[in-house]
């Protein structure tokens, strides 16, 4: 793992031992890692703990004693493969099952419609119809009028795009929407 990467893996440390804690911090801001021990776990892309969390939306890594860091580290790659597998939008890495947008230090979180939206605008290969949006994401008829999916999409310009109004990623296309995911 390259330290120097802008989208560094954030690692929450939870243990008792804050001698522990700190020697791993110190090990793991070496490998490349970005390591706190305090949050919430939807915070972090991965949770070290001795005992498993409940309910927890991100991968765990068990801390087992006597800690051999190599397969610690080894573990932890494990773990953290299918987060460097997320889709990009631009500068964007995007999980659609966490509901969240990152680049680097820079996260956003999306409400189920936004990433419902942009999950779909990712596995397309073109412009998807507003209508079929309407019907995917919300199970609209096509006779229905309404200004929601237009509301749902000026709140992903506001969170994604440098301008807003000038986007470059979530583009405006003949009756629908495409994703520009190299800009």
């Amino acid at each position: 793992m390259d330290p120097t990467l802008p989208n560094r893996p954030r690692l929450l440390v939870i243990d008792d031992d804050p001698a522990l804690c700190q020697v791993l911090a110190e090990v793991l801001d070496g490998a490349g890692y970005v390591v706190a021990s305090q949050g919430e776990a939807v915070d972090f892309h991965l949770v070290l703990s001795a005992q498993p969390l409940a309910d927890c939306a991100v991968p765990q890594v068990r801390l087992v004693r006597p800690l051999r860091m190599a397969q610690l580290l080894a573990a932890i790659d494990r773990a953290l493969e299918p987060v460097a597998a997320l889709p990009r939008i631009g500068r964007w890495r995007f999980d659609p099952v966490g509901r969240w947008l990152e680049d680097g230090d820079d996260r956003q979180r999306l409400t189920d419609k936004e990433a419902a939206i942009l999950a779909l605008l990712v596995e397309a290969t073109g412009t998807v119809g507003r209508d079929e949006l309407l019907n995917s994401v919300w199970g609209y008829g096509d006779d229905i009028d309404t200004h929601t999916l237009e509301t749902h999409i000026y709140r992903l310009r506001q969170k994604i795009e440098d301008d807003p109004a000038q986007a470059v990623l979530l583009l405006t296309e003949a009756g629908g929407y495409r994703l520009n995911r190299e800009s």
